[in-house]
């Protein structure tokens, strides 16, 4: 919430006459942040003599397969999620490679660092030792298949109406019938259910050869909303929340889930992945998850999408992991997050997709904080052509350009081009090119999962006027998502409306001070992909000032 420089041949020659003049010297010296980013922009732009072609986990054991190009030496190593593909020294597994392709079979589960440690979570590479330091030859490469231990079925919404942060409420489980709901959010806040030492009302889970524990509390009522969606046939999708170590129930778990760069600002954290203690603890939590929630008979439930924190582009507030960071060094830890729940889901579900979380912010940063949404989808896909894809999915928040005024169909920072700032329902047209274009799909040909997983328009008071708004914002919004096939689905948020949403009544119900009542947007919705929508979405045509909902626009480059 960028533009894309283009640099014509005339601008390179005068910067090499300036450079010439000032006698060649070198640019500033780089930071510690700085040398780390540019250092992985330069890992994943390198062509490697060598690579690592596939990696295949079953059960038991794990094959990588790899070629050289026979000009040295060379070895393959392995890096687990907290170590660093860029490290010169201390690689795991190290075994001679010479030939021009080779196949290597490991044993998938080890003891290391303390614990029974599951190889699936690493990658894999190719190094070349000279003077006693590694040298990369190849891109890493993570698991590109994973034998599932359950047989499940894939499952899609019916429709693309579904409802944000889906909780045990008895009248909002009414809400899921008479609204027609196919396909909803729940929030999983890990370390509100994590602890590392037993207690009453909690569950004992193995991982790793290691105890953890988790409340039983919070369980159940997760139970409970995961069953009323089972019940009615509704895709879920769990979004998973870390807490700083203030919120969290234990402390023990929140020291070591907290990132440690993390700062006060930041409502969630990144997950540590800095450190062996750390990592098995968020993959126990990730495999409890996986476990309780792909079962075939769906006992408690269960959850087809993973989608992995929230609002990345925004990180300070959102997902932090301190100030300052640069895209591509907040980007290096996310992707090993995304990818450390694809690999621990998918050993039990092979139809699970884990989904990236994002702002309306597009091609420009939203300030000086935060990052472009379009230039971490870039570096994603730069990940997946070096270190092997893997079928992600986008989960975006197309608010209006000011969260407070419903009128999405003014904002002028929403433009039809590939380059507009912000994403919205006035342009969700934008969002359904980029997801169909060929370099965005999974290994070039399969659409990637996109959700609108959190939407809304706001009704500033409880007028008539406000609320007639807020549903002419909707009804602009549904049109369009109704016509785009790139959108697989929409979830309204919130249900009702929250007092901590920042002063916002982006409900379909009321306050529950006010009885919960339900707005006129809440009848809106309810019309909505239903035959009565043509006749109740007339009313907001002279509100948006328009004759018909032929709205829809094509999109321009840049």
């Amino acid at each position: 919430m960028k533009n894309k420089w283009k640099t014509t041949w005339s601008a390179v020659f005068c910067l090499v006459m300036l450079w010439g003049e000032a006698g060649c010297r070198p640019g500033p010296e780089l930071t510690g942040e700085e040398k780390r980013a540019d250092d992985l922009r330069k890992y994943l732009s390198t062509e490697y003599p060598c690579a690592i072609t596939a990696v295949e986990a079953e059960m038991s054991v794990i094959t990588v397969h790899g070629q050289t190009d026979r000009d040295g030496n060379y070895d393959l190593v392995e890096v687990t999620p907290y170590g660093d593909v860029l490290a010169e020294t201390g690689f795991a597994a190290r075994v001679p490679v010479s030939s021009a392709s080779f196949s290597k079979t490991f044993d998938r589960f080890v003891e290391r660092d303390g614990f029974v440690y599951d190889r699936t979570l690493s990658r894999w590479l190719v190094v070349r030792e000279r003077q006693g330091r590694d040298e990369i030859a190849s891109h890493a490469r993570y698991a590109d298949r994973i034998e599932a231990s359950r047989t499940t079925v894939r499952e899609k919404p019916a429709s693309k109406k579904g409802l944000g942060d889906c909780r045990c409420f008895a009248m909002m489980f009414s809400d899921l019938d008479t609204l027609g709901i196919t396909s909803a959010t729940v929030n999983i806040r890990i370390t509100t259910l994590l602890h590392s030492h037993p207690g009453e009302g909690r569950l004992e889970h193995r991982y790793g050869g290691r105890s953890y524990y988790i409340d039983e509390v919070p369980l159940r009522r997760m139970d409970k909303a995961l069953i009323a969606c089972r019940d009615r046939g509704i895709v879920v999708a769990g979004i998973i929340l870390v807490n700083p170590a203030s919120q969290s129930a234990d402390p023990v778990i929140g020291a070591l889930l907290q990132h440690p760069d993390f700062t006060p600002e930041g409502r969630y954290t990144m997950p540590n992945l800095t450190c062996a203690e750390s990592t098995h603890a968020y993959a126990a939590i990730l495999d409890f998850l996986a476990e309780r929630y792909t079962r075939p008979d769906k006992k408690y439930g269960r959850i087809h999408y993973w989608i992995m924190h929230n609002e990345v582009d925004s990180p300070l507030e959102w997902t932090n992991m301190g100030e300052g960071k640069p895209v591509g060094v907040y980007m290096d830890t996310y992707v090993k997050s995304l990818r450390m729940c694809h690999n621990i889901v998918r050993r039990y579900d092979p139809h699970a997709e884990v989904m990236v979380s994002h702002t309306h912010a597009w091609a420009v940063a939203d300030n000086e904080k935060t990052y472009a949404t379009l230039d971490m989808l870039e570096t994603l896909n730069r990940y997946c052509r070096t270190e092997g894809d893997f079928p992600w999915g986008l989960a975006f928040h197309c608010y209006p350009q000011d969260l407070r005024k419903p009128q999405t169909w003014l904002d002028d920072k929403a433009h039809y081009r590939m380059s507009t700032p912000i994403i919205t329902y006035k342009n969700l047209e934008v969002l359904d090119h980029w997801i169909k274009l060929p370099e965005n799909r999974y290994q070039g040909t399969e659409k990637r999962t996109l959700w609108l997983s959190e939407n809304g328009t706001n009704s500033p008071d409880y007028t008539e006027t406000d609320e007639t708004r807020q549903a002419a914002g909707l009804a602009w919004g549904w049109t369009k998502i109704r016509q785009l096939d790139g959108i697989d689905a929409h979830q309204w948020h919130n249900w009702s409306d929250h007092e901590e949403e920042f002063g916002l009544r982006i409900g379909l119900r009321k306050f529950p001070k006010d009885g919960l009542a339900a707005k006129e947007v809440w009848h809106v919705y309810r019309a909505a992909g239903t035959p009565r929508e043509e006749e109740v979405f007339g009313k907001y045509l002279p509100v948006i000032g328009i004759e018909s909902w032929d709205i829809l626009e094509e999109v321009g480059h840049p």
